[in-house]
């Protein structure tokens, strides 16, 4: 008999001497209210030209940087909040060999639940000990902060699920200032979805490639309509502007481009076309 779902997979690529392993966390999934800034009649018409199933679905990627010195997450995933769809993380961490405690460093791109909800299970235990978690200090002060009078319903419950998080393993966190963060890691701030929503950019020989985190979450909407956001950006206009800028920039320097919502594995380029982008990904390759 066919079982019914696939293996829960990785998928590595050398960066220099780095090696930078996409985990599959999750899958969400997601309705045509979901896209701003584009007529949802436009925004199915361009969910079915991709040829993708209905209702349309959310990957959720998380990324793991060994540096031959550390072991880096990039972000974590939703934990215990994912349902029957996932969480995969720590299934497919022991795939590939590496344990929670061997997780010396986990840095937080923003503090959405299906960002840092793995760093705790289902009893707020810490899921890495080891683990010093750097965030951006913007998202750290917002998200630990009072619950502001005017937010949504879903917006009060990221407070509320960041609340909890930093309760339980706030006493491994760390603000994180400035870009530089690490040898060969540079924080990018690409700000609207969250106040202080950052990329990194990994670099080692004279390869690089930028994790833009939640740039995009429905690339077959957003890549051909870069004005579209989606319902949970904190600041719709500048998620927009940011979206724009760094599309233009990767499309002319032709820099890799990992992302937390991309399709797994979640890696590939972005091209100019039209008035728009397309997404080329990464081909798979048997070795690394």
């Amino acid at each position: 008999m066919t079982q019914s779902t696939q293996p829960a997979n990785v998928h590595q690529l050398r960066i220099g001497d780095f090696m930078l392993t996409t985990l599959l966390d999750a899958q969400m999934e997601a309705s045509f209210a979901l896209p701003q800034n584009i007529d949802e009649a436009e925004a199915r018409r361009l969910h079915q030209q991709s040829r993708r199933p209905t209702p349309p679905r959310i990957t959720l990627n998380v990324y793991l940087l060994d540096t031959g010195d550390r072991k880096i997450l990039i972000d974590t995933g939703l934990g215990g909040l994912a349902g029957d769809t996932g969480p995969y993380l720590l299934e497919n961490l022991a795939t590939i060999g590496v344990a929670p405690a061997d997780i010396d460093t986990v840095l937080i791109t923003h503090v959405h639940p299906d960002h840092v909800g793995g760093l705790i299970d289902a009893d707020d235990n810490a899921i890495f000990p080891q683990a010093t978690v750097l965030v951006p200090a913007g998202e750290l002060d917002y998200w630990g902060g009072e619950i502001p009078d005017d937010v949504s319903d879903a917006q009060k419950g990221q407070f509320q699920a960041a609340h909890r998080v930093i309760a339980a393993v706030g006493s491994q966190m760390q603000h994180l200032e400035g870009t530089e963060v690490l040898p060969g890691i540079t924080r990018v701030p690409l700000p609207g979805h969250t106040p202080d929503h950052s990329g990194y950019r990994i670099e080692s020989g004279h390869e690089r490639i930028l994790l833009w985190t939640d740039v995009v979450h429905m690339p077959q909407i957003q890549f051909p309509c870069p004005d579209a956001g989606v319902a949970f950006d904190t600041d719709i206009a500048q998620a927009r502007e940011t979206r724009h800028a760094i599309m233009a920039e990767l499309a002319e320097s032709g820099e890799m481009v990992g992302g937390h919502h991309l399709d797994f594995p979640g890696i590939g380029y972005v091209e100019a076309d039209g008035d728009g982008y397309r997404f080329l990904p990464h081909v798979w390759q048997p070795t690394v």
